[in-house]
């Protein structure tokens, strides 16, 4: 979800200081909402807004809307216990956007009225600007909104869900909404806004046509039929007194055979939900696996009590499969694949076919091995790769095998179930590889993954099964797999230092990103795009580089390859004063590293040299001076010790003399 966030921001930045709006990250019903409030002359940084009915006009109000509010305060109530202790306000609102009641925790009822979200204030598009009130009303459906997409910044660190309520006849009466943290949002609180406006419209068909029912009857069986998503209810014993046709499709159950029974007779194997039931555990999440028509089912369970002023009353439960949960919290886990084809620059023909190559291998499910020193961007390709196949819409998570504890790497790949060691979480934890499921995951510096854990993928790789550490069950798991190394995992396999049945696997397609050294007409175009970026971060200002800068920058080694070339501009863009990078604004590293010798024969030859004519000179002259110490001639250029060699070798460069 941050990275989700942060583009909703960037969007609303863009409108708010140039009046533009990108159609792709913003929807339309908010775009046009936006507009509309820029319009009526409505201030995204205005203070909270008073309250703007008297205590005399809100009575006046809630009179005219009394048999909605007296339909509707059952089911809010319901909603609220449901909810409670999960940081969310609950607000009823009139056809106009006029709160008429609040509900909520006492800390969250405090930040309402700090904002004077208070019965009597308004929450009209032309009095606040856009919100999920406003936009329920107008669009006359359910709507969501998240962080930046709220016109206020004031009420841009909430997630918002309002769904609209009429009459039988189909008038407009309010609106139910249900607002939280935006980080503490989760599809099904969506669900149950919408869940419960159609129950309100149903009870209110139902005293239509004087239904007789108790009222805690009518309101559970409402929300049952209604919802739709896989709900239990259960009462304070545990023993099911409702499964909706929702659950009842999704684990192969009829609900006469399961009502009156034990929850744990519908979920064998799986005695925590009781406990989390009865101990209060609202929306922390129970796994369960079962045996449906379809084979074995992995769901989870959130449980969400119900009580009654201090009487516990029983839950109900949100059945999801498992897959489809984990997805649902995708972006809040920043399980997200950002960079496109697009994004990768260059033009150098190794680079190129590089490329092209990977184009090819998006377009097939096959694994990829990516190799390249470190700073060539091979996380960005594998990202773009990602983005460019049939898994695009799945998940993308990365782990770096070298920057996770040897101890830890196997749980965080494989996931762990509770009290499976010392120390685990309580209620075990997801694996990347769960969390990838349906997607890609892509293993940076596999080289440095343990021996037994390398076992451990290539079963995976075969058999496309899991199981977490401390657990017996196995689970599926429909993953691609990419994979990254600075290394020649090839050599490496063959010496012994990883497995060569592994590597096999691994490398179906091979691609090799060049070092920058060996793209030296890039270096502008790369150089261009960073301080083009630079220059984004302050307005107004725009950061070149002079040719004598861009000239060390084509003789210098970039030992650090692209994410070198990124910070040393910059550290040049920071402390140049005049927009223009010279060569006093470089690093004293890569000023040393390029001695006059190279840049004087580049600006003498009545032909301009070419790069690697200019290195080679420059290599067999550090060579000498530094009587062929190998260790400072890579420094010296910041040139790899390997890349030495094999230049020396390439071009007959005499190796008589002390090498180190």
């Amino acid at each position: 979800m941050r990275g989700g966030l942060e583009k909703q921001l960037a969007a609303w930045h863009r409108f708010v200081e140039h009046g533009t709006i990108a159609p792709s990250q913003v929807r339309k019903e908010v775009a046009l909402s936006w507009r509309r409030s820029a319009a009526a002359g409505i201030n995204p940084h205005a203070p909270k807004p008073p309250v703007r009915l008297s205590a005399t006009k809100l009575a006046a109000v809630r009179n005219r809307n009394a048999a909605f509010i007296d339909a509707a305060l059952p089911f809010m109530h319901f909603l609220q216990t449901a909810v409670s202790g999960s940081g969310f306000v609950l607000v009823l609102t009139d056809s106009t956007g006029i709160v008429l009641e609040v509900f909520g925790d006492e800390n969250i009822l405090k930040m309402a009225r700090e904002n004077n979200y208070v019965p009597g204030c308004s929450r009209a598009e032309m009095e606040v600007g856009t919100n999920a009130i406003c936009l329920a009303l107008q669009e006359k459906k359910s709507v969501q909104l998240t962080g930046p997409e709220h016109y206020n910044v004031r009420h841009q660190s909430w997630t918002c869900s309002s769904a609209p309520v009429f009459s039988p006849t189909g008038e407009m009466l309010g609106t139910v909404t249900l607002s939280g943290a935006s980080i503490g949002a989760h599809s099904h609180t969506f669900g149950m806004v919408i869940a419960a406006a159609e129950a309100i419209q149903n009870h209110l068909r139902e005293l239509d046509t004087a239904l007789q029912k108790s009222r805690s009857e009518t309101i559970l069986a409402s929300l049952l039929r209604s919802v739709s998503e896989a709900i239990i209810a259960v009462d304070s014993e545990g023993l099911v007194t409702d499964v909706n046709p929702v659950a009842a499709r999704l684990l192969s159950v009829k609900p006469e055979a399961v009502v009156g029974k034990s929850v744990i007779h519908l979920f064998p194997g799986t005695p925590e939900i009781l406990k989390a039931i009865q101990e209060n555990r609202s929306t922390s999440p129970v796994e369960a696996n079962i045996e449906t028509r379809k084979g074995r089912g992995h769901f989870m369970l959130t449980p969400y009590q119900m009580q009654l002023g201090d009487s516990f009353q029983g839950a109900i439960l949100v059945v999801a499969e498992r897959r489809k949960f984990i997805h649902s919290v995708r972006g809040v886990s920043g399980l997200n694949a950002f960079y496109t084809f697009a994004d990768l620059v260059g033009k150098a023909p190794g680079f190129l076919r590089q490329i092209e190559l990977a184009r090819i291998a998006a377009r097939q499910d096959s694994r990829v091995l990516i190799s390249g020193e470190t700073g060539t961007g091979k996380e960005l390709l594998a990202q773009a790769i990602h983005n460019g196949s049939e898994r695009s819409q799945g998940p993308f998570v990365a782990i770096n095998c070298a920057a996770i504890p040897r101890d830890l790497l196997e749980s965080e790949i494989l996931g762990y179930k509770d009290g499976a060691f010392t120390g685990a979480r309580k209620g075990g934890q997801v694996g990347k590889l769960e969390l990838a499921d349906g997607g890609t995951i892509f293993l940076d510096e596999i080289s440095q993954m343990p021996m037994d854990l390398q076992a451990k993928l290539l079963r995976v790789l075969q058999d496309g099964i899991i199981t977490r550490l401390g657990d017996t069950k196995p689970m599926r798991v429909d993953v691609r797999v990419i994979t990254a190394s600075n290394e020649d995992l090839y050599e490496k396999s063959r010496s012994g230092g990883f497995r060569q049945d592994l590597y096999f696997r691994l490398s179906v397609i091979e691609i090799a990103l060049p070092p920058l050294r060996e793209r030296v007409e890039d270096i502008p175009l790369l150089a261009g795009h960073f301080l083009e970026r630079l220059s984004r971060k302050v307005p107004g200002r725009t950061i070149k580089i002079s040719a004598g800068a861009m000239d060390i920058f084509r003789a210098y080694g970039w030992l650090g390859n692209i994410r070198e070339l990124e910070n040393v501009l910059e550290m040049a863009a920071i402390v140049c004063d005049k927009g223009i990078i010279e060569p006093g604004h470089l690093g004293p590293r890569i000023k040393a590293a390029v001695t006059p010798l190279r840049l004087t024969s580049r600006q003498t030859d009545a032909r301009p040299a070419k790069m690697k004519e200019v290195e080679i000179d420059m290599l067999r002259e550090t060579l000498q001076k530094l009587q062929g110490n190998i260790a400072l001639v890579s420094r010296n250029l910041g040139m790899s010790r390997s890349t030495i060699y094999r230049r020396m070798r390439e071009h007959g460069i005499s190796r008589s003399v002390k090498v180190e």
